[in-house]
């Protein structure tokens, strides 16, 4: 029997890595050359959420105050939108994206919104700014490697004194009838270990850090605000 269950649970753990795996490889797809695709995708597993979801964002910068005297700056903006919205809204914004299809991407919306704002191809690890840049610092829906703690430190370092970074998106679970809804690989609630994994990772790099679900549009929607300690 122990081998029976043994073999059992072999055999989920297996099919648990294919699958995460088999993800994160579309994912990686979706942000270089499927990226024409990724909204059309996002819409689609969102029900139509996605960017209200997004848009997340903008309300905590809003509620915390609007940026002023330095701009602030997207990291990973993907198809634009998110960008596209602030720029509508006169907030001075600064993208920045590695992938050049998502540039691309980016680049035909703004010409149709007849929009233009600076915008680099760079990784966040390393980021082509100075100490200080920026007053805020947004990330929707990141990729892993924004937790990492070279990522993380170059965050701090081109925030100004007590500059915010908000991060919406870490995770999203459905509401339906009431009752939160966990789907394995798109939407789930963490667990108590990884928020704390979350903070530490934030604390480390120099940020104090306030983690709380937010309901959106049927769902319940991660916001991590970090602010640059002094």
């Amino acid at each position: 029997m122990q081998t029976f269950l043994s073999i059992c649970t072999n055999i989920r753990t297996c099919i648990g890595q294919l699958l995460r795996r088999g993800y994160a490889w579309a994912c990686e797809r979706l942000y270089h050359e499927m990226a024409w695709e990724y909204d059309l995708v996002s819409h689609w597993v969102s029900l139509g959420r996605w960017d209200v979801w997004r848009r997340t964002a903008l309300r905590a910068i809003e509620a915390y105050g609007k940026p002023a005297g330095l701009p602030m700056l997207e990291i990973g903006f993907g198809t634009g939108d998110l960008w596209i919205v602030a720029r509508r809204q006169g907030l001075p914004v600064i993208g920045l994206e590695l992938s050049s299809q998502m540039h691309a991407v980016t680049s035909a919306k703004m010409t149709k919104e007849k929009l233009d704002a600076p915008r680099v191809q760079a990784t966040a690890s390393t980021m082509p700014f100075g100490d200080g840049s920026f007053s805020a610092l947004i990330a929707t829906f990141p990729a892993p490697f924004l937790l990492e703690p070279v990522t993380l430190r170059e965050c701090a370092r081109v925030l100004s004194e007590r500059g915010l970074f908000v991060v919406v998106g870490l995770w999203v679970t459905p509401i339906w009838a009431g009752r939160r809804i966990n789907l394995p690989l798109l939407y789930a609630t963490p667990s108590q270990s990884l928020l704390a994994g979350w903070r530490d990772a934030f604390t480390s790099a120099g940020f104090s850090v306030n983690i709380q679900p937010e309901v959106v549009a049927n769902a319940e929607v991660g916001v991590l605000m970090a602010q640059k300690s002094s």
